[in-house]
């Protein structure tokens, strides 16, 4: 039967509801068209119906109002509070307006109440607010615009809604939304009856002149939109929203930035086209970036820093964020790309340390051929192999933990003039880029990076021997082994946690450490050296490996557009009133139960994605080498000394674990290990 012969014309006070699946833009557009041919006036509700939000519960929006309206300093409350303030507010006003036998109350007496209360000033200006967030997170239902707007002629278009909103708010929105055509509003708000008492049906049969029978009503709400309307003699289409996930409680005690951050996932219009675990990695990581980026423009803000280099690969999503984040405000930051890394600054700013040098090349040289020894000062492996034969060396031995570091030290005191000569080499190219990159010009500057140790930092301040103060720091976490004369609070600070404290936190991150690398990624490979060409300073990318290069650029590209998507969606909505910094534990929301408790799901996708940078960082690895099941049985402590010592423990701890073993993170793992072991002494 077709849905032309479904939808009849009716008698008035026979009439009935028809209902449809929620509309998908094309084929139901066809179908929703059919079903209102005929009728002389099409009336349709608006939210849910014809305009969807992007959050998934309007009171959300009031988050969004909330912070707008402190940024604006209409209210000293937090976002959260207002929320509840502006709920109770409507509750009281509904109240009020029911008592004098209204239907609807004016989103103006709402504010109006919470003024007399105290809470906030300036109603109309509160109310503009409002709407303002509520263009922002309107987005059409296209099926229903499509099939209104291609509706003939001669039919009639009106909306009915059941909102604090006026009808000249609600056609704005309309028209935003690209409704086109003649067409009349009528809200709640404005004649103070409502559809869920029925009168609002009255009155649109009343002021049309029409019958009932030659109207047809298009809604979401079974009562207000369907059985009100038969109530009428009004034909009925019923547009069921597609259901929404609940909010956890978990998320409604979190920071409001989060609440709005989920909210916004769960909304049906926002939901990812991709639904892949992968492709969604994403929200893992986006409130993070968000959380350190805002840190790091509020430090630079504190500090009085105008130049702020964001290094490269860890700081390129920091920097993307940066930039939109400045558009809406007064700061004029110098925001720069530099592209540095450890293996770019160190080997040169430690001329006057050889025996330094060789010991750091050699705890990175660990089953590695002795051969690629001096890669890391520019000296290839031909040469290197010579070198090493002339003092009765194989170029082919591995280091091991017998071997200990001996072999390096006796290769770069025989090669010292050939190191010193190519590590000036080195020095001089990498301060030719960092003049270009005006990182030499005098005043303070700030650098933006992953960080741990702030090793790059330090070897820049040799390198370059600015002022100590004149260069400060900002990363998201730096360990305890980081504090010293070259780094301490003066000079460089961390978001999360700064120099081990909170520990809680540390230790927190350093379950999955290295799920940051995969998250504060770049397209590009990691910066090696420079090279001058034609007088400009270059920086030499590595070429990682293939297939891997390129899974992991997609996979990153993928990260990446998710973020941005996600940010433009919170930037637009809060218009720029984003707080100074979000708490470690907002920030860190996401992604903790990924760090502390994966899922094999979870696992098995990162998995696919190998981010994990060699040495000589062109060749990457997977996160997660589970451990042989033979090696947990015979020999637990070994077990857990790899777990400890695995870039991604509870990763690699859930990967190796059989079942029946229960998800647990690796500290509680460990802690049993230790328990059984006692008892096991014991008896």
């Amino acid at each position: 039967m077709s849905m032309q012969s479904r939808i009849t014309r009716v008698q008035p006070r026979t009439s009935r509801s028809v209902s449809a699946e929620p509309l998908a833009p094309a084929a139901n557009a066809a179908m929703l068209r059919a079903a209102i041919a005929g009728y002389r006036i099409i009336s349709c509700d608006i939210f849910d119906t014809a305009i969807a939000r992007t959050l998934a519960r309007p009171e959300d929006a009031l988050l969004a109002v909330g912070a707008r309206a402190r940024a604006h300093g209409l209210v000293s409350c937090s976002p959260e509070a207002f929320r509840e303030y502006r709920r109770e507010a409507e509750r009281v006003a509904r109240q009020v307006a029911e008592a004098r036998g209204h239907d609807e109350v004016r989103i103006v007496e709402v504010y109006e109440h919470l003024r007399d209360c105290g809470i906030a000033g300036d109603p109309e200006r509160l109310a503009a607010m409002e709407f303002a967030v509520e263009q922002s997170i309107c987005r059409p239902v296209e099926a229903v615009r499509d099939a209104l707007n291609a509706r003939d002629a001669d039919q009639r278009l009106l909306f009915l809604s059941d909102t604090m909103l006026p009808g000249e708010w609600l056609s704005t929105l309309l028209t935003d939304a690209g409704y086109r055509g003649d067409h009349l509003v009528v809200s709640s708000a404005d004649v103070r009856r409502s559809k869920h008492t029925g009168r609002l049906f009255a009155h649109l049969i009343e002021s049309t002149g029409c019958a009932p029978a030659d109207i047809v009503h298009i809604g979401d709400n079974a009562i207000s939109d369907v059985a009100r309307a038969r109530e009428h003699g009004l034909t009925a289409y019923h547009l069921p929203r597609p259901n929404t996930p609940p909010e956890l409680p978990s998320v409604a005690a979190s920071h409001f930035v989060v609440r709005l951050a989920h909210s916004h996932r769960r909304s049906p219009v926002a939901t990812d086209a991709a639904t892949s675990t992968v492709a969604n990695l994403y929200r893992y990581a986006a409130v993070l970036l968000t959380g350190f980026t805002l840190f790091a423009l509020s430090e630079a803000r504190r500090r009085g820093i105008n130049r702020i280099y964001f290094m490269a690969r860890d700081g390129h999503l920091p920097l993307a964020i940066a930039r939109r984040l400045t558009e809406r405000t007064r700061d004029s930051f110098d925001l720069r790309y530099l592209h540095a890394s450890r293996r770019s600054f160190i080997p040169p700013s430690m001329m006057n340390d050889l025996p330094g040098l060789a010991d750091q090349v050699g705890r990175s040289m660990f089953d590695r051929p002795l051969s690629r020894a001096l890669e890391f000062v520019g000296i290839d492996a031909g040469p290197t192999s010579a070198a090493l034969r002339s003092i009765g060396l194989d170029p082919d031995m591995r280091l091991t933990g017998k071997t200990g570091l001996a072999p390096i030290q006796r290769l770069f005191e025989a090669e010292r003039a050939a190191i010193l000569d190519r590590l000036e080499q080195r020095r001089k190219d990498a301060l030719a880029y960092l003049d270009q990159a005006d990182f030499l010009v005098p005043g303070p500057r700030m650098v933006v990076d992953l960080g741990w140790r702030g090793s790059t930092q330090i070897a820049l301040q040799k390198l370059t021997g600015l002022p100590r103060l004149d260069m400060f720091g900002c990363y998201v976490g730096l360990r305890p082994e980081a504090l010293g004369a070259a780094l301490n609070p003066d000079t460089a600070t961390g978001y999360l946690f700064s120099f081990g404290h909170p520990k809680s936190v540390m230790d927190t991150v350093f379950e999955g450490y290295i799920l940051f690398e995969l998250f504060f990624s770049a397209p590009h490979g990691s910066v090696l050296h420079y090279e001058q060409r034609n007088g400009i300073a270059e920086a030499v990318l590595a070429t990682e490996q293939e297939p891997g290069a390129a899974i992991r650029r997609q996979a990153f590209a993928a990260i990446e557009q998710g973020c941005l998507r996600e940010f433009d969606a919170l930037h637009e909505l809060l218009d720029g009133a984003w707080p100074d910094t979000l708490p470690a534990e907002a920030a860190l929301f996401d992604l903790e139960p990924l760090l502390t408790h994966p899922t094999a799901h979870e696992i098995a996708a990162i998995n696919t994605i190998p981010f994990v940078h060699g040495i000589d960082a062109s060749r990457n690895a997977t996160p997660v080498n589970p451990v042989p099941l033979k090696q947990l049985l015979l020999d637990p402590l070994a077990a857990v000394r790899r777990f400890e010592n695995a870039p991604w423990r509870s990763g690699t701890m859930r990967a190796s674990l059989p079942w029946p073993i229960p998800d647990m993170s690796f500290g509680d793992f460990r802690w049993r290990v230790e328990r059984l072991r006692r008892m096991l002494r014991r008896s």
